[in-house]
């Protein structure tokens, strides 16, 4: 069964700090926006911050010269596709998580399987897909990384899928996800990272950039 997951409510807020933060606005006409979801985005930076990434790569995929016609077509039905269930949300117990969780999912998916999507990372807040390699997971994660504030980790394997957020750590970076069946935690110190899934002991893997 896949694991449910749960986004720390901290995820929908901005890290506390010194002075006046200057508001983000998504990609999307704030004054035109229409339902719930919309509005919602409007009034989270969190949010807005992860519909800008996701507008930017889904441009820079639709864009790339190399990506042929059928594909083109596929990608602009997708993402018609996956703006209708971002804005069914709303049905959630928690729209944001439910819309943190819609984004972060989204922005995998174009990273991994769109190389146009990659082409232009130092003007994104995004990284991945990397492929980490624990010795109990019998399959390849493949993660993608995102930074806000806080920022975001998102896992998948075989049918299995994590959003963590990130939290203090003394070292690397550190991201928990409150599951149904307990807190899931990976920590990221390069090259080198420990997963641990409910239930089971600590695991060493190794994190590494997919060609």
């Amino acid at each position: 069964m896949p694991i449910r997951l749960s986004v720390p409510t901290v995820a929908l807020a901005m890290l506390g700090t010194t002075g006046v933060a200057l508001a983000v606005s998504p990609s999307f006409d704030c004054g035109n926006a229409k339902g719930q979801v919309e509005q919602l985005i409007c009034k989270d930076d969190t949010l807005a911050r992860l519909d800008r990434e996701t507008t930017r790569l889904y441009g820079l995929a639709l864009d790339a010269r190399s990506l042929p016609a059928p594909q083109k077509k596929t990608l602009l039905a997708a993402q018609r596709g996956w703006i209708k269930g971002r804005n069914d949300c709303w049905k959630a117990s928690d729209a944001g998580v439910c819309v943190t969780a819609s984004y972060l999912e989204r922005i995998h998916e174009l990273r991994h399987t769109y190389a146009g999507a990659r082409t232009q990372d130092d003007k994104g807040i995004s990284r991945g897909p990397f492929d980490i390699r624990c010795p109990d997971i019998k399959a390849v994660i493949a993660g993608t990384f995102v930074q806000t504030e806080p920022g975001f980790a998102y896992l998948r394997w075989l049918d299995q899928q994590l959003v963590l957020t990130q939290t203090p750590a003394a070292s690397g970076a550190r991201y928990a996800a409150t599951t149904g069946n307990g807190e899931a935690v990976f920590w990221d110190k390069g090259p080198d990272a420990q997963l641990t899934l409910p239930g089971k002991a600590e695991m060493s893997c190794r994190v590494g950039i997919r060609d």
